[in-house]
């Protein structure tokens, strides 16, 4: 699958001084072509051109991604009208105290919650197993956080406890740090590690490389010049994170013990980190297209039933168990389709062009109305950056993956944060001394 490489590079070569550099490299479009261009990375070579579900898996991948770059390129030099090199908005860094802590607060309940009716937390307990040597099945543990019996409403337990929780943080600690409040060190010494142990608390490390980005994109769309730095510097710790957590979950336990030297191991835990980008989701999407090649559904069936499945009580879809079981034997574990598979499944290859080519057509009005804002709020932006990353994000499986990620929770912050400032916006118009005060300036009075 060469030729295939070839095309995604070509197009890439397209798109990155074109629409990605109109845009904006981390805007939701250029964000959401990477990811793919990623995914086709890892895919396209594992193909087999000998049988006929990887040639079309090919040609699924080749059509879709070859329309996106279409359409951003044609929206970037036809409907938009202002550049990412014209985005410097005014930044009210000032927010509602009483209102966020309350949803703090809720979203710590429920998150505690969560891990009692679990009964542990896979995380600490993977960390006692290592530090103690204990022998425990960290892998069961990890297993049974998230697709046991033993806990309750998983997908609306998420929209708390990786999604609002890790954006008000980012809210709370951006604030208190540009206004040097007294007490800031202490307030982030108690937020960041409890928002970051509930992350990670279930073993998996999607939640918390969100949460990094979500903060990565906040800063490009609240200090795009210094944006660079805490790149940087998030990435650092982001990597340092991945490496415990992988250390901890049990994944690399035999490839650990057998590097003679720390060299080789630190070479095992890259490993890790280069699977997880360009071989784990690709894997699973190759299998699951294997899989699903000659079935044939009814249109968009396996998609309701992924919405259906939102409801309480509902099953839902297994389709990705099923793949899960594929791979692995047993259906207690999901492995989705990739965002393109998953689409083919349901709507056919034309089907396939249609929805790459709407979705392109959204996503490019999306960083245009982002990169036009003159003025905003700091909950406004961190609503905005969480439904940048995690529309930019999507590489795996139908509609209902985006939702379950927290879309709507961080939509709902980005239009709390709006109001927010409209009411800052008209009172630095009107020229008085306002409950949210001026931008870049005050704190608000409740």
């Amino acid at each position: 699958m060469s030729d295939s490489m070839i095309i995604v590079f070509v197009l890439l070569a397209v798109f990155v001084p074109t629409a990605g550099a109109r845009f904006g490299h981390l805007s939701v479009i250029s964000l959401f072509v990477y990811a793919q261009a990623t995914m086709a990375a890892g895919t396209l070579p594992a193909l087999d051109p000998a049988l006929e579900a990887d040639v079309v898996h090919a040609s699924v991948i080749l059509w879709s991604f070859g329309t996106l770059v279409g359409v951003s390129v044609l929206y970037a030099f036809t409907i938009l009208k202002s550049p990412r090199t014209a985005y410097d908005p005014l930044v009210d860094f000032a927010y509602p105290k009483r209102t966020t802590a309350f949803w703090i607060l809720a979203s710590i309940g429920i998150s505690t919650l969560y891990y009692m009716s679990v009964g542990y937390l896979a995380f600490v307990e993977s960390l006692q197993a290592l530090i103690n040597d204990t022998g425990e099945d960290v892998a069961a543990l990890r297993l049974e956080s998230y697709a046991g019996e033993k806990y309750f409403f998983p997908g609306y337990v998420n929209q708390f406890k990786n999604a609002l929780l890790p954006a008000l943080t980012i809210v709370v600690l951006t604030s208190a740090y540009h206004f040097r409040v007294s007490g800031r060190a202490v307030v982030g010494l108690i937020l960041a590690p409890l928002t970051l142990l509930f992350l990670l608390g279930t073993g998996q490390r999607g939640a918390f490389v969100i949460a990094l980005a979500l903060a990565v994109v906040t800063a490009y769309f609240v200090v795009p010049r210094r944006v660079k730095k805490y790149i940087v510097r998030i990435g650092i710790v982001g990597i340092l994170l991945f490496f415990l957590l992988t250390i901890a979950s049990g994944r690399a336990n035999r490839d650990l013990e057998a590097a003679p030297d720390f060299g080789s191991k630190l070479g095992v835990l890259f490993e890790q980190l280069a699977f997880r980008i360009l071989g784990s989701n690709q894997m699973s999407s190759i299998v699951g297209f294997q899989y699903i090649h000659e079935q044939d559904i009814p249109a968009g069936s396996e998609w309701w039933q992924a919405f259906v499945g939102l409801l309480p009580g509902q099953p839902g879809s297994d389709l990705s168990n099923r793949i899960f079981a594929v791979l692995y034997g047993s259906t207690r574990g999901t492995s989705p389709l990739s965002l393109w598979g998953s689409t083919y499944h349901n709507w056919g290859l034309v089907g396939t062009v249609l929805i790459a080519a709407l979705l392109a057509t959204i996503f490019c009005r999306l960083a245009a109305s982002i990169n036009s804002t003159t003025y905003g709020n700091l909950v406004q932006f961190v609503g905005m950056a969480g439904v940048t990353i995690t529309l930019g994000t999507w590489i795996a499986d139908g509609p209902v993956s985006v939702l379950n990620k927290g879309l709507v929770m961080y939509a709902l912050v980005w239009l709390w944060g709006s109001r927010i400032a409209r009411r800052g916006q008209s009172a630095v118009l009107g020229g008085t001394d306002s409950a949210v005060g001026h931008p870049r300036r005050s704190m608000p009075r409740e």
